[in-house]
């Protein structure tokens, strides 16, 4: 019994360190797993597609000319330079009319319009000049008495018809040597008194009784209504054949050969409006670098909108060509009260690639340029006033730059 017990002590102690060593082996089985599973997890996956030489904008292509080349091209260089200018705002403009210069013109009297023109009424927005005639207006009578004028008409036939049988006898007479050439003369005269008086009074039946429609009458006696100013024909209320009353508005001209600009204004903004300085004047779709119209402020009727909490700011420019249109936007640039330090260039350094990017060519080294991105804030005057571009001192092409473009690009001389 006592062998037995010693035997099953001694197999435990041989089965303990082999269960161990199993556990062990389990163990690092199990981490190796997980480790494994981890580094999977955190693999990434390759990409669907790898572009390699990406061109760099500091690796862009540079230009050698010769000393020849230069000389031909015109190459002209400025230095970049920091200056204090002037800040600006841009705002949103409308081009409006000024007080003052649409004249509505009415009716003198009551009458029947007729076409002062054979060629017919001027169209809407046709150009006329000052005193050019636009209507014909055939004044009627007081109260319109059809049968008073009626009764003239008769009185009127039966005196021409007596004035032209006295003619007759006169003529006659002078014919036979009974009468004298003063009395023919004389009734030759009454007749032809009596025939245009006849010729009035009917005119006026047929504007009372408005037979005449377009057709004007003949013998009265027509006002002209002309064009008070130069300008447009902006309005035109009546057409001819119409019969109006007095005080009726006709037509209306317009002259605008000056115009004002109104800019709203946020009023948390307003003091810091230069309102002496004049604005410059562009429209929407004209580029930075074109041409733009000066606007000087000018004193107007005070104007605000509540609902936008905005003030009207407004500026008037010169408009002879026409080319700005009443009730057009506009950009507006307004001259803020601060001053600023920032990169300038010259204008003519700039230059725009088809996606609208804005480029300068750098004098890298004796005859050789490079094109460098600049972002262009705003404009001062003859200078493009840069938020991003080369440090002071980089010398620019501004003579030549387009023809260093087109050299680069295999399209330039």
């Amino acid at each position: 019994m006592a062998l037995m017990k010693r035997s099953e002590k001694c197999m435990m102690r041989r089965r303990a360190p082999a269960a161990w060593g199993s556990a062990m082996v389990l163990f690092g089985a199990l981490l190796t797993a997980a480790c494994g599973g981890d580094a999977a997890k955190d693999a990434k996956p390759a990409p669907p597609a790898k572009v390699q030489n990406a061109p760099q904008e500091t690796q862009l292509a540079t230009i050698t000319l010769s000393e020849q080349a230069e000389k031909r091209l015109g190459i002209e260089l400025v230095a970049v330079e920091r200056k204090t200018v002037q800040r600006t705002r841009e705002f949103g403009g409308e081009v409006v009319v000024p007080p003052g210069r649409q004249i509505v013109v009415a009716a003198p009297v009551a009458g029947r319009l007729a076409a002062a023109s054979s060629a017919g009424l001027p169209a809407a927005g046709a150009i006329l000049q000052r005193g050019q005639a636009v209507f014909k207006l055939y004044a009627l009578p007081p109260e319109r008495d059809l049968i008073r004028t009626r009764e003239e008409v008769t009185q009127a036939e039966i005196r021409y018809e007596t004035a032209k049988q006295r003619a007759k006898r006169a003529e006659q007479l002078l014919k036979d040597k009974a009468g004298s050439v003063r009395a023919n003369e004389e009734a030759q005269a009454e007749r032809a008194s009596a025939a245009e008086a006849l010729k009035a009074v009917r005119g006026r039946l047929a504007l009372l009784e408005k037979e005449s429609g377009d057709v004007e009458p003949e013998g009265v006696t027509a006002l002209i209504v002309a064009a008070p100013q130069p300008g447009v024909l902006s309005e035109l209320h009546a057409r001819p054949g119409q019969t109006v009353p007095t005080g009726t508005p006709l037509f209306a001209v317009m002259n605008a050969d000056t115009v004002w600009i109104r800019v709203p204004v946020y009023v948390g903004e307003l003091w810091r409006i230069d309102r002496s300085r004049p604005a410059e004047v562009r429209g929407l779709a004209v580029s930075a670098g074109n041409p733009v119209m000066q606007a000087r402020p000018v004193a107007a009727p005070p104007s605000a909108d509540a609902n936008a909490a905005s003030a009207d700011l407004f500026y008037e420019v010169a408009n002879g060509d026409g080319g700005l249109r009443p009730g057009q936007k506009v950009s507006a640039t307004l001259m803020l009260k601060e001053t600023q330090q920032a990169l300038v260039v010259p204008w003519a350094a700039i230059l725009h690639d088809i996606y609208g990017g804005t480029w300068v060519y750098v004098n890298t080294a004796a005859h050789v340029y490079a094109r460098q991105r600049v972002e262009v804030r705003h404009l001062a005057g003859h200078l493009a006033v840069l938020s991003r571009g080369p440090v002071p001192g980089t010398r620019v092409v501004t003579s030549g730059a387009a023809e260093l473009f087109g050299t680069e690009f295999a399209t330039g001389k």
